[in-house]
């Protein structure tokens, strides 16, 4: 019976180390660039990285930067803006790691390389706002928290990967093997941006718990919260609703 205890006691701390040593591998999936997606290019150096996006509709007053969800390959959207939002700049700069920018993903490496861009591009516009989509919704707390921007919309967020970690990992002590926390609830009192939510209805990633649990953070500068009915959380750019209420925020005086 002790000997059972031994195997049971090495196996889980076995499970600790090997969740500790792999986590950025578990939270970080990089998608490749298919193809040569046709809209212009754009690079930036940040901190001896390079990091290979585009620039859709360039040229327009307004300017909008979109931070993607894991595993997505943001060059994807480049006909979604062209055609649904063409009175807006908008910046696609994969983060590092993910399409063609060079380096490895970290929470941090993230932050500095969205508050580079959008000091990079912040004196072309009259204003910027920003688009985070799950794990981007990390990074677009964190950029609004930090620089005034005009509007802020956020898609199927998290109040923190950490407490995402804590539900889907319960059985270990995730607090104190975590190194990206993405903490977002805690950025919300230094976001005064008019701030929009998308909820898909049967999200299955981020729980509607998490996300409640960051709209609860806001008070007068969140301006609205929409369940997109019947959306994934991989599907809900593609709802007719999801299209329609985000032009009609982004057009919002």
């Amino acid at each position: 019976m002790k000997g059972l205890l031994v195997v049971v006691v090495l196996t889980y701390l076995g499970s600790c180390l090997a969740l500790y040593t792999m986590q950025r591998d578990l939270l970080y999936l990089p998608a490749p660039v298919e193809g040569k997606p046709e809209a212009m290019e754009m690079s930036v150096e940040v901190d001896s990285e390079t990091l290979q996006g585009w620039v859709v509709n360039e040229g327009q007053p307004k300017a909008l930067i979109y931070y993607g969800g894991n595993s997505e390959n943001i060059a994807n959207n480049i006909t979604f803006f062209e055609e649904e939002l063409s009175d807006y700049t908008v910046y696609l700069i994969p983060y590092r790691g993910y399409g063609n920018s060079t380096g490895e993903p970290t929470e941090q490496g993230l932050y500095q390389d969205a508050l580079y861009v959008f000091d990079k591009v912040k004196g072309n516009h009259t204003t910027v706002s920003l688009i985070g989509r799950s794990l981007g919704s990390g990074v677009a707390t964190y950029v609004a928290a930090q620089r005034e921007i005009e509007k802020l919309v956020l898609i199927t967020p998290f109040d923190s990967v950490e407490n995402v970690a804590k539900e889907r990992y319960w059985m270990f002590p995730v607090s104190y093997l975590i190194k990206d926390k993405f903490l977002s609830l805690s950025r919300v009192k230094n976001i005064t941006a008019k701030t929009y939510i998308f909820i898909a209805e049967t999200d299955k990633v981020v729980s509607h718990d998490r996300t409640n649990n960051l709209i609860e953070q806001f008070s007068k500068q969140l301006m609205k919260t929409s369940v997109i009915a019947k959306a994934e959380h991989n599907t809900i750019t593609n709802s007719p609703q999801y299209i329609s209420e985000l032009k009609q925020a982004l057009n919002e005086s």
